[in-house]
């Protein structure tokens, strides 16, 4: 499992709001250093680790949720619409993971399957367990188009720059 990445730049004294903008913009970067793996379907390590950098963004976004909607200069009109916003891009990083969490079950699953079947001496369970893994590498690709699916439609839709100009805000 990939390891989180420092962050720098956070500052004890300074507002909420100003460490969020520090924090959350670097781990946007963490979860799209792992981009150029997802193409291969071989890289489970890699999508996995995609999965937990987006895991630790998804948690850290729910962290500084507050620093999002609260009204600060501004009007409560755009707090409100900040909220909102806000809400809208934690809802696609929770889909993310949860894609991603699928497609990562289904690789633990099959690796289980295939090293019992492998072991297995009984010709009944073998059949069965090689109809179980027919059906759980259909359902991981499913999940795992889904998600190129999915991550084209936000690149096509330049999600990371909206949510790095975001958080910037």
């Amino acid at each position: 499992m990939a390891k989180a990445r420092k962050i720098t730049g956070v500052m004890p004294q300074d507002s909420y709001r100003e460490n969020a903008r520090i924090v959350l913009p670097q781990q946007v970067e963490e979860v799209y250093t792992w981009e150029p793996f997802i193409w291969d379907v071989a890289r489970r390590e890699e999508l996995h680790n995609m999965r937990i950098s987006i895991k630790r963004l998804r948690y850290t976004m729910e962290l500084f949720r507050f620093a999002y909607g609260a009204p600060k200069m501004h009007s409560k009109e755009t707090a409100v619409a900040d909220n909102e916003r806000f809400t809208e891009f934690l809802k696609v990083i929770v889909d993310l993971q949860e894609i991603l969490g699928d497609i990562h079950d289904g690789d633990v699953v099959l690796e289980v399957l295939a090293d019992y079947e492998t072991r297995s001496e009984q010709r009944t369970t073998t059949s069965g367990i090689a109809k179980l893994i027919t059906q759980t590498r259909e359902t991981r690709n499913t999940d795992y188009k889904t998600f190129l699916e999915k991550w084209e439609q936000l690149s096509v839709a330049n999600f990371k720059q909206q949510l790095l100009s975001f958080f910037g805000s």
